[in-house]
């Protein structure tokens, strides 16, 4: 089963971080390891956000299946630094070297040697390792988890923010970290923001993704792990399964392109996923149709395709960050906490 975190609050704290994805854990291990309080706050059960893993029981085993990021570059010094230790621990392990394409004309094979990283336990690996710590594995992160923030308020007396859970809870902190969405974060936070902050986060645009996930009965012999597409509906399909260490049945990934999932946004799971089957059939044959278990997931903001260009959005004591901040990919999140931390270090101690 996930793992739910329930940490203790003692507060107010100095860092309140909203958001336990990717960037929200980075900027938080950070401030943490500079001696500051940080309490993390997250709606959903676990963490990493968008690189997740769906837990599904099939025969008494639990599978690992990554429904969104499917895996991950690190070009920029500050993950290929860390990246050994990753690799050292089993967190994380390269997959592949780029992917053939398939179009009309069939598939065509790309050369390429530049690596792509998964997690062996699933992409959600990714974020714990960040929780639970990397080089400093006694440095304790405080999370909740099912914690959703539905209300921001400032206090009167010491600017404080407050947020309001859905429990009725208040979290406090001297400063405001946003790891989420800018549609979200300009959601919660439009009544306190400066009018060129909220243009800012208006820029941003997101495209939507439906995925389809299909535990097959059997497979036939395919040559490739992960599979580019050019097609009006379908964008990727992964072997799933041939990121994992341990044996397991095989597990397809599939992912719509935006314009196709964006045309179908409001539908339910069970309407697209008939769509989506026909539409790998027609694609990669009727060995898609013999499955065990099949399954829709819609994510609304999958993808930035307007992003802000700076890493990381601040006005004072209230920041932003995210993957949307200065790239789009799971490294360019990372590096969006990094830089939110570095700025924080330096703001709180003016």
């Amino acid at each position: 089963m996930k793992t739910q975190y329930s940490a203790d609050y003692v507060g107010p704290v100095q860092v309140l971080v909203v958001g336990a994805g990717l960037a929200g854990l980075a900027a938080a291990r950070d401030l943490a390891r500079a001696g500051l309080r940080v309490h993390l706050l997250d709606k959903s059960r676990g963490v990493s956000g968008r690189a997740a893993t769906r837990w599904l029981e099939l025969d008494g085993k639990t599978l690992r299946i990554d429904h969104g990021a499917q895996y991950f570059t690190a070009k920029g010094d500050g993950l290929r630094i860390i990246l050994p230790d990753l690799v050292e621990q089993g967190i994380v392990r390269e997959w592949a070297q780029g992917f053939p394409v398939l179009s009309e004309n069939g598939i065509e094979t790309r050369t390429s040697r530049h690596p792509r990283y998964i997690c062996p336990e699933g992409m959600s690996a990714l974020g714990k390792a960040f929780l639970k710590g990397i080089e400093d594995k006694d440095l304790h992160l405080p999370l909740e988890t099912k914690a959703l923030v539905t209300q921001l308020y400032r206090s009167e007396s010491d600017g404080h923010w407050q947020a309001l859970l859905e429990n009725g809870e208040i979290r406090s902190g001297h400063t405001l970290l946003l790891n989420l969405p800018a549609p979200q974060a300009l959601k919660l936070s439009e009544e306190f923001l400066k009018p060129e902050v909220k243009m800012a986060l208006e820029a941003v645009r997101f495209a939507p993704c439906w995925t389809l996930v299909l535990v097959l009965e059997s497979l036939p012999y395919l040559d490739w792990v992960g599979l580019e597409i050019k097609h009006p509906v379908l964008a990727w399909a992964a072997l799933d399964h041939t990121k994992r260490m341990v044996e397991g049945p095989p597990v397809l990934v599939l992912q719509a392109t935006p314009q196709w999932s964006q045309e179908h946004l409001e539908q339910t799971p069970e309407e697209v996923l008939p769509l989506l089957l026909a539409a790998a059939r027609e694609l990669l044959g009727d060995w898609v149709t013999r499955y065990r278990l099949a399954l829709a997931h819609r994510w609304r903001y999958a993808k930035p395709i307007q992003i802000h260009p700076w890493p990381f959005l601040a006005q004072d004591n209230l920041v932003f960050c995210g993957d949307w901040c200065g790239g789009a990919r799971i490294e360019s999140a990372l590096e969006s906490g990094w830089a939110a931390a570095d700025y924080l270090l330096r703001h709180l101690s003016d």
